[in-house]
């Protein structure tokens, strides 16, 4: 037997196999004594069937069989084990000439770890969202928990609507040609907080300064929906306020405390110092997430690393496989695979090759996971219920589960040390703002004109896209 190793890419080899008919014969002969011992046929006794027969009747499936595993043992001996080349992925067989008595050829083709070189980072910039919770925020959150818990006041019989009430109104479509009803068309009872932000300007803008028994019209802006074939236009509706009532909202005392945590704080100043400590949990991981990936984004910018079609290939495969556990472990019935892995190629490939650099970067500063980070994440992640060693207990039992846990210790080791070989800007937050929608603008200078409208636009007339 022949063996071959060629590169065809920075990160592509193939590995040819050639066997002669007398290199194959000794390994299918052997396939079809095992076969024959196996054979039961009329007239003969159980594994006594004449060898020819079996061959005649077997012998194309077993000569393939075979010829399969030569090249799979072919691949394990010469590349994985004879070689310094680091596999990734599945190989792919992409040739396999092969016919019972006759020679093989065949054809593997498999990626590998390409060689990376970092970059030096010590003079890239890169802005971080810094956010000091004040007590405006504090209690800018306390009045959207007092809200909800408002009662619902009527308002006085000439008080007008203000832009915090609660109004319900009855919308009838108006057909101006004839100035009349459109039969059908008519929403009743429609109940919406004035300050409910999806609520379309035009309707909120006519009903604020009416009163309770009002009737009017306005012109509201109709979006049909994406499989629609109507065109945009301009409606007409008769608008009845049949209700105008107000939020009076409670006082933050004890009681208001003892509700809104269900017992677990009945101090106001401890429960705003609660409120204040989630805040910034909260500011302090959506920065770092943000973080996260504006590092991600600068390390595949700085690193033109080329990935392995079979790394490819794993990342669509999860894909696909996470497209089934969001649909009850089966694919959606007109699910369109070949269109789906096509689009979704790029994103692919993007996590391929942030894995890749990930991966360098890990072996360069001898990264790793110890005893005693997983016992600190068990220890967070444990309380009063459950300790950390039984925790660790726990996880241990599931082997998936650890390496899970394993793989975002490792990942936050990643960040952090990329964290400090940036030049790291903090930004206030307006300064973060201004300039991501900088960066946005100038990345997609026609998003306003491209982007689609919402899924929902054209089903409500109260409601904007």
């Amino acid at each position: 037997m022949h063996t071959e190793i060629n590169q065809v890419s920075p990160v592509e080899y193939e590995l040819e196999v050639r066997a002669t008919a007398e290199d194959i014969a000794p390994e299918l002969n052997e396939a079809l004594r095992r076969q024959r011992s196996q054979t039961d046929m009329k007239g003969f006794r159980k594994g006594k069937v004449p060898l020819a027969l079996v061959k005649k009747m077997h012998g194309e499936a077993l000569g393939y069989g075979v010829a399969e595993q030569m090249v799979q043992d072919a691949f394990e001996e010469e590349v994985e084990a004879g070689s310094d080349l680091e596999v990734l992925g599945q190989p792919q067989l992409t040739t396999l000439d092969y016919e019972l008595d006759g020679d093989l050829r065949a054809v593997i083709r498999f990626g590998v770890r390409p060689e990376i070189e970092l970059k030096d980072l010590s003079d890239e910039q890169i802005s971080r969202l810094v956010h000091e919770i004040t007590d405006e925020d504090v209690e800018e959150e306390i009045d959207k928990m007092r809200t909800k818990q408002a009662d619902l006041i009527p308002a006085g019989e000439d008080e007008e609507a203000g832009e915090e009430d609660y109004v319900m109104v009855d919308l009838q479509r108006i057909d101006p040609s004839t100035n009349t009803p459109v039969i059908g068309d008519k929403e009743e009872d429609l109940s919406f907080f004035l300050d409910d932000e999806r609520l379309k300007e035009e309707l909120r803008d006519a009903i604020l300064g009416k009163t309770a028994g009002e009737t009017f019209r306005v012109n509201l802006p109709h979006e049909p929906g994406p499989q629609s074939d109507e065109e945009p236009e301009t409606r007409v509706y008769e608008v009845v306020i049949k209700d105008v009532k107000r939020r009076e909202l409670p006082e933050v005392d004890g009681e208001f405390v003892r509700t809104v945590t269900e017992g677990e704080f009945d101090d106001p100043d401890a429960f705003r110092q609660e409120i204040r400590d989630q805040l910034e949990d909260a500011w302090e991981e959506q920065s770092r997430e943000m973080l996260q990936g504006n590092i991600i984004d600068r390390m595949l910018d700085l690193h033109s690393v080329p990935v392995p079609q079979s790394v490819v290939e794993t990342y669509l495969d999860s894909f696909v496989e996470q497209v089934k556990q969001r649909n009850d472990g089966e694919l959606p019935d007109d699910f369109d695979m070949e269109l789906f892995r096509k689009n979704q190629e790029g994103e692919a490939e993007r996590q391929g090759r942030w894995m890749l650099i990930r991966d360098a970067l890990v072996d360069e500063e001898g990264l790793h996971v110890t005893d005693d980070d997983l016992m600190a994440f068990f220890e967070e992640q444990g309380d009063d219920e459950i300790s950390a060693q039984q925790l660790q207990q726990f996880y241990r039992s599931m082997p998936k589960l650890m390496e899970r846990v394993k793989q975002q210790i490792l990942s936050r080791k990643v960040f952090d040390t990329l964290i400090d070989k940036f030049d790291m800007q903090d930004k206030s937050l307006e300064a973060y703002q201004d300039e991501m929608e900088a960066a946005h603008a100038h990345a997609h200078p026609s998003a306003e004109e491209a982007a689609p409208e919402a899924e929902a636009a054209g089903e409500s007339p109260i409601i904007t896209g």
